[in-house]
């Protein structure tokens, strides 16, 4: 009797939450609307929300029209990144989930999840994208799993080299680097102490993550995983990318906490002047140039991450992405419908509209859109940089050990710890059985 009433009073108690929070999530509005609608339930994080469906943003509600149409009153279910993923995985696992469509990150997006999801191959055949191949091709590659499209791509964060005009000037320089080996130039001169005692990095990028790390192997032509699943297929591009981030800390020009920073503290190094080029998000560029925020309004410029001189032709743009697609459960009930969303979100002018609500889009061609272009100033920037976008390490399960890895391995090298050649040594041993297994 004991156990029966603690789990009645868990399973009401849960009930309360949920609702709660499907409540909270929709707002006055959209509870007024939806009078007598059935229930659409979406999985993803607290911004897609906003950036699709906040009707107090420049591009307004962008799911109005299709809940109109469909009758259906949608339920956001959103939970931080991890837990996303974690609640994910467990709605597989049932025999049918009450998650219509969730939205999942590359870094999650491994064969044992795509197995899991919907094939959306006869959706695309018989009422397909809008101009589907105006969406970024290596983020439509990244969700092809065994010949099948099992997501869409939807949102990106994409890395730029962000620079402060202002200590350029200091020193003497005119412009960005156009090259990696004029970035290894520009830091160490830009590593020097202002006449107001600000202590200046000439270059950094967060140390407690794979992302940059493999941004900056990239610009070396050496990922640690290809394409084609080949472990290190340019070791001597990955060796010099070591011997130069070691350089570079031996020298001062990365920051000595660099091995603990993390995104936020490199964020606050470039808004107050304490590092003259990073790399970081290139959505970023309003904070580093807001006046409530920065101490550069307006002199914190961006341009893509560069790559070895000798390397312009085979990577004449140095983009890596992470990015967020949508996706059916294999085992949801509203599958045509959940892709009649996917869809209409998909849109062109969809698109555009969460663009302007905060998204990062992944058609090339809204960076052409002059509703985009006049609020964000790096449109250009990010549409060149789009057809070149790849993410940090292919999918396959054992991605994020591989990519703990690389950041361990990293950080011993560039500390002193590990030689460059010991390095890529290590990434050899530890990484191999990860790709086996």
């Amino acid at each position: 009797m004991h156990v029966r009433t603690i789990s009645l009073r868990r399973r009401r108690f849960l009930g309360r939450t949920l609702a709660a929070s499907a409540a909270s999530a929709l707002g006055g509005r959209g509870e007024a609307r939806a009078q007598g609608a059935d229930t659409f339930t979406i999985l993803s994080h607290r911004v897609h929300q906003q950036v699709a469906s906040d009707a107090t943003r420049p591009g307004g509600d962008v799911t109005a029209a299709w809940c109109e149409r469909n009758n259906r009153r949608i339920t956001w279910f959103t939970l931080d990144v991890a837990p996303i993923h974690d609640r994910l995985y467990r709605e597989l696992s049932l025999g049918e989930t009450t998650i219509d469509l969730a939205y999942a990150v590359n870094t999650a997006v491994a064969p044992r999840l795509l197995r899991q999801l919907e094939p959306l191959d006869a959706f695309m055949a018989s009422t397909p994208i809008e101009d589907f191949t105006d969406i970024s091709a290596g983020m439509v590659r990244a969700v092809t799993f065994e010949g099948s499209l099992r997501a869409v791509p939807i949102r990106h964060a994409t890395v730029g080299l962000f620079y402060n005009e202002e200590l350029f000037a200091e020193r003497g320089l005119s412009g960005p680097p156009t090259t990696m080996e004029e970035l290894v130039d520009h830091a160490q001169r830009l590593t020097y102490t202002r006449v107001d005692g600000t202590a200046v990095n000439g270059f950094a990028f967060q140390g407690n993550s794979h992302f940059n790390m493999l941004t900056m192997a990239f610009g070396f032509d050496a990922p640690l995983i290809d394409a084609e699943m080949r472990l290190l297929p340019n070791e001597a591009g990955m060796t010099r990318m070591f011997e130069t981030l070691r350089m570079m800390f031996e020298r001062g020009a990365l920051p000595r906490n660099f091995a603990a920073m993390g995104q936020e503290d490199v964020f606050t190094m470039i808004q107050t002047g304490r590092v003259a080029m990073a790399l970081a998000i290139m959505g970023r560029y309003a904070d580093f140039n807001d006046p409530q925020k920065s101490r550069f309004p307006g002199r914190i410029k961006l341009v893509p991450a560069v790559a070895l001189a000798a390397l312009k032709e085979r990577v004449p743009l140095v983009a890596t992405s992470d990015f967020w697609s949508m996706t059916i459960p294999r085992n949801a009930r509203n599958k045509p419908l959940a892709w009649s969303l996917m869809r209409e979100l998909s849109s062109r002018d969809a698109t555009i509209r969460q663009a302007l609500n905060g998204n990062g889009p992944v058609r090339a061609s809204a960076y052409a859109d002059d509703r985009l272009i006049s609020r964000v100033p790096y449109a250009a920037i990010e549409a060149r940089v789009l057809p070149h976008a790849r993410p940090p390490l292919p999918l396959f399960d054992k991605a994020q050990q591989a990519a703990d890895v690389m950041m361990q391995t990293t950080q011993a090298v560039v500390l002193g710890q590990m030689s460059p050649a010991g390095g890529v040594a290590d990434l050899k041993r530890r990484v191999a059985p990860l790709l086996a297994g």
